[in-house]
C-alpha cells in the first residue's frame, strides 16, 4: 500500500513519543486540522483496514485503492465521529462500505473471495483424511467464496478480524442476534457443500 504521503500528508515530524498517543488524541488532534496527526492514525490502522478489505476483494490493486478511499473519507467525514464508537470501528465501518461499493462496481457476486484458514471455522469437520492438508485448506476456500456475500463478511470479521459481536454489529450495522444467525447460517452451509463433495470423492474412489 502507498505511504500516507499520496494524501499530502507528511510523517516527517512525528516523533517516537507521539506514537504512544491514544486514538482519541490523534482524533482530536486531527479533527483540528493537523495532518501529522492523522497520518499517525493511518499508520496504526492501515495494515488492519487494508487486510479488511483484501478479504472482501481479493484483488491487490482494487484493495490498495479502497484503503485508500476509506482513509480519505475518514478525513473528510472526521467532523461526524462522535466518540460513541471505538474510532477503529468507525474506520472499519467506513472501510466495509467502500468495498460494498467497490464488489456492486464490479457488477457480480462471486467476485469477493473470502479465503480464511479451515482450522478457524469452528465445528468445521475434517473432510477427505485423504487428502494433503494443503488441497483440503484450497478446497474449503473455494467453498467460502461461493457463500452469499452476507455470510462470507461475518466469517472474514468474526473468525479472521477476530471481531466481538458487538463491533461487527456496529460495522455492519445490525443486531447482533442476525449476526449470529448468519454465522449460524454459514458455518451450516460450508459444512454442507464440505460433505457433499466429500461424499462425491469417496464415490470415485
Amino acid at each position: 500500500m502507498q505511504p500516507p504521503h499520496s494524501m499530502g500528508m507528511s510523517l516527517a515530524n512525528i516523533t517516537s513519543a507521539s506514537v504512544e498517543q491514544d486514538d482519541i488524541a490523534l482524533v482530536t488532534a486531527s479533527k483540528a486540522g493537523n495532518q501529522d496527526a492523522f497520518a499517525l492514525l493511518v499508520e496504526r490502522h492501515q495494515r488492519r483496514v487494508f487486510n479488511l478489505v483484501y478479504r472482501m476483494l481479493q484483488q491487490y490493486e482494487e484493495t490498495n485503492e479502497v484503503t485508500q478511499e476509506t482513509f480519505f473519507a475518514a478525513w473528510q467525514g472526521l467532523s461526524s465521529f462522535r466518540g460513541d464508537a471505538q474510532f477503529s470501528t468507525w474506520l472499519y465501518r467506513i472501510a466495509y462500505n467502500c468495498a460494498l461499493k467497490q464488489l456492486d462496481l464490479r457488477k457480480r457476486d462471486n467476485a469477493l473471495q473470502a479465503a480464511i484458514q479451515a482450522k478457524t471455522i469452528e465445528n468445521d469437520e475434517r473432510v477427505g483424511t485423504e487428502l494433503e492438508v494443503r488441497d483440503r485448506q484450497a478446497l474449503v476456500r473455494e467453498h467460502i467464496s461461493t457463500l452469499p456475500a452476507k455470510y462470507r463478511i461475518v466469517l472474514v470479521l468474526r473468525h479472521l478480524q477476530e471481531m466481538t459481536y458487538e463491533e461487527m454489529a456496529e460495522i455492519l450495522t445490525m443486531p447482533i442476534g442476525t449476526i449470529k444467525t448468519h454465522l449460524f447460517r454459514a458455518r451450516n452451509l460450508l459444512k454442507e457443500r464440505l460433505e457433499a463433495f466429500d461424499q462425491e470423492w469417496k464415490s470415485r474412489g
